[in-house]
């Protein structure tokens, strides 16, 4: 996987909503699995941290798993 430093003020979301790594916001999660070994949670983004950010099938078997809620936007 790519390796990409946290940037204050990041979020997973944020992140996977980047044009360069998925441009789409709702694959947060395949951040998270393959960063579960630093993040308790997907709020404990911390200063420092450097995140690994999967690349086609360079994830775990989670990673390739769509997600119920993948690609559905919800708005407030």
């Amino acid at each position: 996987p790519e390796v990409r430093p946290y940037e204050f003020g990041d979020e997973l979301w944020s992140i996977a909503a980047k044009p360069e790594i998925y441009g789409k916001a709702t694959w947060w999660r395949r951040i998270y699995e393959v960063n579960r070994d630093q993040l308790k949670s997907p709020d404990a983004l911390k200063a420092g941290m450097a995140l690994k950010i999967p690349r086609g099938d360079d994830g775990p078997p989670s990673d390739r798993t769509v997600y119920e809620d993948e690609g559905v936007t919800y708005k407030k």
